[in-house]
């Protein structure tokens, strides 16, 4: 039935050209010789007609077409098809029973089996949810909801005087239990799941199977090793898996039959092992303590890694992962932070043997959390052992204060020999949070060097950058860029076209792949 209408309003929209039409091989052309886009200049209503018969994310991808398509979508029923049912929306000021209430006379004054895509309730503190939530959940699955985000905010716990550990136990109590799992099961046609402070400890062994999920988000979830197998279990279309501030995770392991795509794992501090049998992952992205074991059961084939920890540890934990960076024969971006670099460099002979070649690498992205001579140092062993020979674009991230113990020892640091190696391929490099210290300097002198083909060379400098080593009076931060600028014109460069830019602000021109990971730990 469905596909009979498809074909139905497909035919009636009559696309081709007059058959008088001198090219035969144009006739089923959307695009006229002339360069006129003859689909975007359609009418609305048959436009809106077509979005209609899209699947929620292909009518999103619409908006590439042109300005006219960009957010089309929006309008594609006769009635608002994107929820968001938050206390600012609902019941502003108002207590966690006025909400619910409020919530209930909207979705009653609405009506049933009108299309939702999207539904976003942001619950308040003060009350649990359980039965609010299964008949919020029961009257979207007859909306054919397809994206569905549920968080529960903990911010009346935040500012009360209890110890942490307690003020955690609290919000648990307080979160969602797991039978509203049951519920979102029911939503057939849902694609997207997104859920933020809400329990799911034990879902049962036999849960229902949510068989179009193909994107799941936990954030700050009370979640098990086991819940999290169970779900992933139930979900054999799952492409995308995103697992944040879940502090009960300590094993994720993913399943020989998943089809997941993409992982990514951000600031679960008990988290110690990871094990992903999925041949079709392409990105692994992690933020994080070091976890002691990383298995992957096809790591020729990941094209993304991001390996991001925090501050320095008195001593390395014991870890495999200089042998599976070894296993990335064909990344193409790659995010790495200095305690990575660490890794390598201890290793020696044995990361040598392991991380010998790069050959598709293309992005680079180094998170310096410290840079002393003894980073300056590991940078230059990953670059020797490391072979990068396709290499196109490089971002530093330097550590964010100059009053950062780790970086005031090396100011007065010896000259360090910069390992032989050629970046032809090499066309962008951009340096933030930069301040002109000579670990820094150096770091400069030996990129510009040895990029041959090198286009932009673009330099952040940190909040209050002053070149106080360098010189004795600045008179503000245009002087000290402008004597920056003349530092680095001095230093050779392999590239005669490289142009080298300063500024003391942010402007998003070059973005890493990987911003977003590290940005919001």
């Amino acid at each position: 039935m469905r596909k009979t209408k498809k074909a139905r309003w497909a035919a009636d929209l009559s696309l081709s050209p007059p058959s008088s039409s001198s090219s035969s091989g144009s006739s089923g052309d959307i695009i006229e010789k002339d360069g006129d886009d003859r689909l975007t200049e359609l009418p609305d209503i048959i436009r809106l007609h077509i979005l209609a018969q899209l699947p929620f994310q292909d009518a999103i991808r619409t908006g590439v077409l042109s300005s006219r398509w960009r957010s089309l979508w929006r309008h594609r029923w006769p009635h608002p098809a994107v929820l968001d049912l938050s206390p600012h929306t609902v019941a502003a000021s108002a207590s966690a029973d006025d909400f619910v209430a409020g919530v209930d006379r909207f979705l009653s004054a609405r009506g049933r089996g009108r299309r939702i895509d999207t539904l976003f309730v942001a619950l308040p503190p003060g009350r649990r949810y359980d039965a609010d939530i299964k008949r919020w959940i029961e009257y979207a699955a007859s909306c054919s909801i397809e994206d569905l985000r549920l968080v529960v905010s903990p911010s009346s716990l935040a500012g009360t005087s209890a110890r942490p550990g307690r003020r955690l136990r609290r919000q648990e109590r307080a979160a969602v239990s797991s039978v509203f799992f049951h519920s979102i099961c029911e939503c057939s046609n849902l694609t997207r799941l997104a859920l933020s402070g809400l329990r799911l400890s034990s879902p049962s062994a036999n849960i229902k199977r949510l068989s179009d999920l193909e994107v799941l988000d936990l954030h700050a979830a009370h979640v098990t090793d086991a819940a999290l197998r169970r779900v992933v279990a139930a979900c054999p279309l799952l492409r995308s898996l995103d697992l944040r501030l879940c502090r009960k995770l300590r094993r994720i392991v993913i399943a020989a039959n998943s089809r997941l795509t993409s992982l990514t794992i951000v600031d679960c501090p008990r988290a110690m092992e990871v094990t992903v049998s999925a041949p079709d992952l392409r990105c692994f992205r992690y933020s994080g303590n070091y976890l002691t074991s990383y298995s992957f059961d096809s790591p020729k084939r990941l094209e993304e890694v991001c390996m991001n920890s925090g501050g320095p540890p008195s001593c390395l934990p014991p870890s495999n992962w200089v042998k599976t960076l070894g296993g990335l024969s064909n990344i193409k971006v790659l995010t790495l932070c200095s305690l990575s670099l660490q890794y390598v460099t201890i290793e020696g002979g044995n990361a040598t043997r392991e991380c010998n070649n790069f050959r598709n690498l293309r992005e680079l992205q180094l998170l310096m959390g410290m840079m002393t001579v003894d980073n300056l140092m590991n940078i230059y062993t990953f670059f020797r052992i490391c072979k990068c020979p396709r290499l196109e674009k490089l971002f530093i991230e330097l550590p964010t204060t100059m009053n950062d113990p780790y970086v005031e020892n090396y100011l007065m640091v010896p000259k360090e020999e910069p390992p032989e190696v050629d970046f032809k391929y090499l066309k962008i490099i951009k340096i933030n949070n930069f301040n002109g210290h000579r670990n820094e300097m150096q770091l400069v002198r030996f990129l510009l060097g040895k990029a041959g083909v090198l286009e932009s060379l673009m330099v952040i400098t940190s909040k209050g950058f002053m070149l106080e080593e360098y010189i004795n009076t600045v008179d503000g931060c245009c002087d000290s860029l402008h004597f920056l600028q003349s530092e680095l014109s001095l230093f050779r460069k392999a590239s005669v076209n490289a142009q080298i830019i300063l500024s003391d602000r942010e402007d998003n021109k070059f973005i890493p792949t990987h911003w977003e990971v590290y940005s919001k730990v």
